[in-house]
């Protein structure tokens, strides 16, 4: 990744030889007027280095700061007390109250829940009433107020609803960022809402159009040399560069995030978005095994850190796996098994079932993935998650089949299909689909059990075309068992190797230096 075309100065060394040549001009409250308290400053918080126009008081000032950090970290929860004690600081600081409205969304994560809307529009309403003191504060909380308003007519599903809130958020910050094209945080925020606006928008069966997150991620490259301990440079680049096709672009980003931020779980988590995309598994465990640590140290004053903890864990289950260092594996598989706690949303969710299934499933342990205890171990209401509790399912279901035991594997199937079935009707299409492949596939291995060879491939081939058609989500470091592999397996054990190369090659596109996959390949030339 470069920021000019044919300069071949690595991105990051060029960040900081900037930095080091400005660190000695950082300067802090320039610009303050005592009447209206009025600040732009480049604003070192401990998370790293930001910079935003406000007219609130000191005090005001440095919380705002703070949280304005965390937000672009999207540790959330952890930025909303920063914010609200900016406006217990300083009564008429209506951007404490933007900053409340943007941690009441999680735009790239999930749709929003009503208790955020509540919460999210009740601050825009107060930060009308307080009074924007200039035209560019104003702009930024008419931008956010534009997510948090209905829309007209309303949409039947939250996936839906979500997706035409951040096309609305979006057109605003686009506004924003024209009208100020040198303002950093408003092209970071801008950035933002293209890349969200992207990954809300997926037709499945259609080739992905990544147009939206490079030109996000052009814009973001802009201001690294002026801006290059800018934390949300660094996390949204990653979002924007987060496939195998373009990964190779935010290396250098992605090595450099954690001298951000070098105690902010997210952060250190963030930067194997990119090594798992180019399958580089050591990095991906070492980074994740920082962050899971700095989100237990966290979790001990603030249990949202939980969140980031088993996050993290899921990242590590993957990459031990794929070296081959099952020790280690085993060590995070009660490492999750043993979580007392986990704020009850998706990631949380998928953080806590995903290494469980992704354990017995990866090593072909069928007998012990067909005992595979759902919703364990009871930490949040599993029901509310219907697509994380159907990876508990998937992995019974594969076990239950591939042992014989058709009857449970039939029950499973069934299972994951009553999920399916509870997802559409909730409205959420991605999951809907993702986990309507997990159920397609246990029925192609029942199927082949049964003899039915034909209709096991057709089915399974189907399964794969589906779950390949979406990209994986955010919060998932890849699927816990590639349909696409399984279709490869089928193939093989057919003595179709033909396509059954094909099939492997093709997974391996999409998910770089998996072992299975490379191991198959191996057995195959062996033949």
């Amino acid at each position: 990744m470069k920021l000019n075309e044919g300069d071949d100065i690595p991105l990051f060394r060029r960040i900081m030889t900037v930095f080091t040549l400005s660190i000695g001009i950082l300067w802090l409250g320039v610009g303050c007027d005592s009447t209206d308290h009025q600040m732009q400053a480049i604003h070192d918080t401990g998370h790293g280095i930001v910079e935003m126009e406000i007219t609130c008081n000191e005090d005001a000032q440095e919380e705002f700061f703070t949280g304005l950090a965390h937000l672009h970290h999207m540790m959330y929860e952890q930025a909303r007390p920063h914010f609200e004690a900016a406006y217990q600081a300083d009564a008429e600081c209506a951007m404490a109250h933007w900053g409340v409205a943007m941690t009441s969304f999680y735009p790239l994560w999930q749709p929003s829940t009503s208790d955020m809307i509540e919460r999210g529009q009740n601050a825009v309403d107060t930060a009308r009433e307080i009074g924007a003191k200039t035209e560019r504060e104003a702009g930024f909380i008419e931008a956010v107020a534009a997510y948090f308003e209905d829309p007209v007519p309303a949409l039947g599903s939250p996936s839906e609803d979500h997706a035409a809130r951040l096309g609305n958020w979006l057109d605003l910050q686009r506004d924003l960022h024209e009208n100020y094209p040198e303002d950093v945080e408003a092209a970071a925020f801008y950035a933002l809402a293209e890349i969200s606006y992207a990954t809300a928008h997926f037709s499945p069966g259609e080739e992905q159009d990544y147009s939206r997150v490079i030109g996000a991620g052009e814009l973001l490259e802009q201001f690294f040399t002026d801006y290059p301990e800018h934390p949300g440079l660094f996390h949204y680049i990653i979002h924007a560069y987060d496939s195998p096709q373009l990964a190779d672009r935010a290396v250098e980003a992605a090595r450099g995030y954690d001298q951000v931020a070098p105690d902010t779980p997210h952060a250190l988590h963030m930067p194997s978005h990119i090594f798992v995309r180019l399958g580089r598994w050591e990095e991906t465990t070492e980074w994740n095994e920082r962050s899971a640590e700095a989100a237990l140290r966290q979790a001990e004053f603030d249990s949202h850190a939980y969140m980031h903890y088993v996050h993290a864990l899921d990242y590590m289950m993957y990459g031990y796996l794929q070296m081959g260092q099952l020790d280690k594996a085993a060590e995070t598989l009660e490492r999750v098994r043993t979580v007392e706690q986990v704020p009850s949303n998706l990631a949380s969710g998928y953080g806590v079932a995903a290494p469980q299934a992704r354990y017995y499933l990866e090593q072909g342990l069928w007998e012990e993935a067909a005992v595979l205890e759902l919703g364990y171990p009871d930490v949040i209401e599993w029901s509310d998650f219907p697509s994380s509790k159907a990876l508990f399912a998937y992995a019974r279901g594969l076990g239950a089949a591939r042992t014989g035991d058709l009857e449970q594997a039939e029950a499973e199937r069934d299972r994951i299909e009553g999920y399916v079935h509870q997802l559409r009707n909730a409205g959420n299409t991605y999951w809907a689909y993702m986990t309507e492949a997990l159920g397609k596939a246990v029925g192609a291995w029942i199927l082949y059990e049964q003899g039915e060879v034909d209709s096991a491939l057709e089915l399974m081939s189907e399964a794969a075309d589906l779950e390949d058609s979406m990209d994986k989500h955010p919060i998932s470091p890849g699927e816990v068992l590639p349909v696409r592999e399984l279709y490869g397996e089928l193939l093989m054990l057919e003595g179709r190797t033909d396509e059954a190369i094909e099939a492997f090659e093709a997974s391996l596109e999409r998910t770089p230096n998996r072992q299975n996959a490379l191991n198959s390949l191996d057995q195959i030339a062996g033949l």
